[in-house]
């Protein structure tokens, strides 16, 4: 992967997508399919293949770098296996490790395998970037030159051997979950797909889940191309809940609940990027800490709703009857009876608009109270519906 990209100067291992080289996710599947070692194919010294030995030994790999043919077959005996991907190969995780279950080339039909930039084989197939092969069969390299490319080398003589084909899922290629990253618009491309699917995942119906989807659609590709781009997204979220709470310090109600809606957003939108993240990852980096940011996010909407019902209203009832209604909101989101309404009592952006309009009365308390009495009498009306409806199925 030393190459340089199409239209550049840069090597295509410098390629990353959500923040990871492309060959680190090849080490991930490699690790899950039970790989004991790992040799790169590269020359020593060279700054990005002692980067590969970090990534390998962080995957919990043994790594050691091959120059030549006869450098790796000094390295492999008859008694190894080996997994071989091909250069810039991005793989679905759960396919690529299907495919590395037994021995055997995986392949493509010709046609769409070469309009992706995959390895022709013969007259019907081409090459998918992935084959188990006994290491019996690198004893064949020492007959050909030293600098031969020892991946497609390896493919011929495995063929030759007629070891069993293995098929890819052709709709694999169009949906973006096998592909070749062999250039920076590659690169984007893959990034974009992701962004999109898990974007769909996250969106909803609701007039909050849109507009963070829209943004997350904006801005994710940016986001992603850097390291801490989820990270960043928090910070932001963090300091638009510490803005909404000076806000309720100066006693701005409505100004409160907008930096609270923001925040709300940009969370959802840290969600989206974590999700794109962990996609086809075996091993992803650090915890998901969504649900938590989400959960102290209410914490907080329950403080800023009962100082900023008021002065007077800032006492017991007033915590009581915030608690209430954001208990009752995520309950609801979760179990409400009537499935289309829950995403509608999830969407907090919507309820700090509304909360918001009520600060300038002076009613975020009324409001609260309100809704969470809709909610529970809506609740007990759709149960008791509910039960009434199986008695009369149950009477014989």
């Amino acid at each position: 992967m030393l190459e340089p990209v199409e239209g550049g100067d840069r090597p295509s291992a410098s390629l990353r997508i959500a923040g990871e080289p492309v060959a680190r996710h090849q080490l991930e599947i490699a690790a899950a399919a039970g790989a004991k070692r790992v040799l790169v194919l590269g020359d020593p010294g060279d700054e990005r293949v002692e980067m590969m030995l970090g990534a390998a030994r962080v995957a919990g790999l043994p790594a050691k770098i091959v120059r030549d043919a006869p450098a790796f077959c000094g390295e492999v005996t008859a008694a190894d296996e080996l997994l071989v991907f091909g250069d810039s190969l991005m793989a679905d995780a759960s396919l690529a490790l299907d495919l590395s279950s037994g021995r055997g080339v995986a392949t493509l039909p010709v046609e769409q395998g070469l309009a992706a930039g995959f390895e022709r084989i013969d007259a019907e197939y081409a090459w998918a970037g992935v084959m188990v092969v006994p290491g019996s069969l690198a004893e064949r390299l020492r007959e050909l030159p030293r600098d031969c490319d020892i991946a497609s080398s390896l493919l011929r003589v495995a063929l030759m051997t007629r070891l069993q084909a293995h098929p890819v899922d052709v709709a694999a290629l169009s949906d973006g979950r096998w592909t070749l990253i062999r250039s920076e618009a590659d690169a984007q491309a893959a990034e974009r797909r992701r962004l999109a699917s898990t974007i769909a995942e996250a969106s909803g119906q609701t007039v909050g889940t849109r507009i963070a989807a829209r943004a997350a659609q904006q801005f994710g590709a940016r986001l992603l191309e850097q390291d801490h781009g989820d990270l960043l997204l928090a910070a932001i979220g963090l300091l638009l809940v510490g803005a909404a709470l000076a806000a309720t310090g100066f006693q701005i109600g409505w100004l409160a609940f907008l930096f609270m809606g923001l925040s709300w957003m940009v969370l959802r939108g840290h969600r989206v990027l974590q999700a794109v993240r962990r996609q086809t990852r075996m091993r992803p980096r650090g915890r998901d800490i969504g649900s938590l940011l989400f959960l102290a996010f209410d914490g907080v909407m329950v403080a800023v709703i009962a100082i900023n019902g008021g002065p007077g209203l800032a006492r017991s009832p007033a915590w009581f009857a915030a608690f209430m209604a954001i208990a009752l909101l995520r309950l609801g989101a979760a179990e409400f009876p009537h499935v289309p309404i829950r995403p509608w009592l999830d969407d907090r952006f919507l309820l700090c608009l509304a909360l918001a309009l009520s600060a300038i009365w002076g009613g975020p308390i009324l409001l609260s109270m309100l809704l969470a009495g809709a909610i529970a009498l809506g609740w007990i009306a759709l149960t008791f519906q509910t039960g009434t409806a199986r008695t009369k199925l149950t009477r014989p």
